[in-house]
């Protein structure tokens, strides 16, 4: 039974979430409405231990009318209309009604599923930091994504690049991916980054590419007016599909520890994750670092990341612009750049004024 103390919770959160929808119009009028909707937020008072609830309401309801669910609400969503989307303003009674109609759909969505999001783009700050790493150690890596869902951002060295100016990666790829530079300096050569020995993905639902129901899913988590991405999306997983990598299906804090002691000992690692740390519970986020630090016990470990302010590594204070940051085998944590949380663009720590 859902107490006032974790509806009044939601509902603070649902009040300041439209400042995360920086590229969703849509998402930033519906936040206040969901806000004041005490029937939908008792309904997310069922979802799973960590899951942000905006993020997987919002998910909940775009997949349901992707799937051609018949309502009027369809009718504000650009990737469900393109550019005849009705005006955002208009759409909270509308919500309202949806959630109404719907409601059995969405409470079974919102138990059962998790908030998976694969924005390919965030691949070029991986490719950033391969760089870092291949500045300070030799020979091949083993990379391992923690929350890699598809496991879309395991085939880094497979995509082609477009950032700022500079091109990178192979030209034959059949994903490309653009990012703005906002130096004034120009990018390191990011083709000089170590080879990939092995690449492993760790999920606790590992998603099935080739199930149609799967893809929906993950389509539906990218925002109604980011097309961009989602035509990305969808030629990232179906180059997945073709060569679907090795995910284990498990939570972190279990997996790590044995998947680390499976690599070849003496042989550098690399550990990425992308807005995953901040649905883990607030509780067991040590547990999940000491868990990913583990797999530094047979050999050089550089952990890389790509979090929120709100969930940093540790004890490390994180850009609260948004940052990429690292550490090495002495545990120094170092940021490298500032970032934007779909890797739209990517900057220096300090830009010059």
């Amino acid at each position: 039974m859902a107490t006032a103390r974790e509806i009044d919770e939601l509902a603070q959160h649902f009040a300041a979430a439209p400042a995360t929808f920086t590229t969703s119009p849509l998402y930033r009028a519906l936040c206040p409405v969901v806000a004041g909707d005490w029937s939908t937020l008792e309904l997310l008072t069922g979802r799973r231990p960590g899951q942000q609830a905006s993020y997987l309401f919002f998910g909940a309801a775009h997949y349901l009318l992707l799937a051609g669910a018949r309502h009027p609400l369809r009718d504000f969503y650009p990737s469900l209309v393109g550019s005849s989307a009705a005006e955002p303003a208009g759409a909270g009674p509308v919500l309202r009604d949806f959630c109404r109609r719907y409601r059995t759909e969405l409470g079974e969505l919102v138990r059962t599923r998790l908030v998976q999001t694969n924005v390919v783009r965030r691949a070029v700050a991986l490719r950033y930091a391969l760089w870092v790493i291949g500045q300070r150690c030799a020979g091949p890596v083993h990379l391992v994504e923690v929350g890699s869902s598809a496991g879309i951002h395991l085939y880094v060295d497979r995509y082609r690049y477009l950032v700022g100016d500079r091109a990178f990666g192979p030209v034959d790829a059949t994903v490309t991916l653009d990012s703005r530079w906002l130096g004034r300096t120009p990018l390191p050569d990011l083709d000089d980054v170590p080879p990939i020995a092995s690449r492993t993905g760790v999920d606790l639902n590992p998603v099935d590419v080739t199930d149609a129901h799967a893809r929906r899913w993950l389509r539906a988590l990218v925002w109604p007016e980011n097309q961009d991405a989602a035509t990305l999306l969808d030629a990232a997983l179906d180059a997945v599909a073709a060569e679907p990598p090795a995910v284990v299906g498990g939570d972190a804090v279990q997996v790590c520890p044995a998947l680390g002691r499976g690599l070849p000992p003496g042989e550098p690692r690399v550990v990425f994750h992308a807005a995953t740390r901040m649905h883990v519970p607030a509780g067991r986020r040590a547990a999940f670092d000491r868990a990913i630090d583990s797999i530094g016990d047979g050999g050089p470990l550089y952990h890389v990341w790509q979090e929120p302010p709100s969930a940093p590594h540790g004890g490390h204070v994180a850009d609260p612009r948004g940052e990429l940051a690292m550490h090495g085998p002495d545990g120094v944590v170092v940021p490298l750049l500032r970032v934007d949380g779909h890797l739209r663009w990517l900057g220096p720590l300090h830009p010059p004024d």
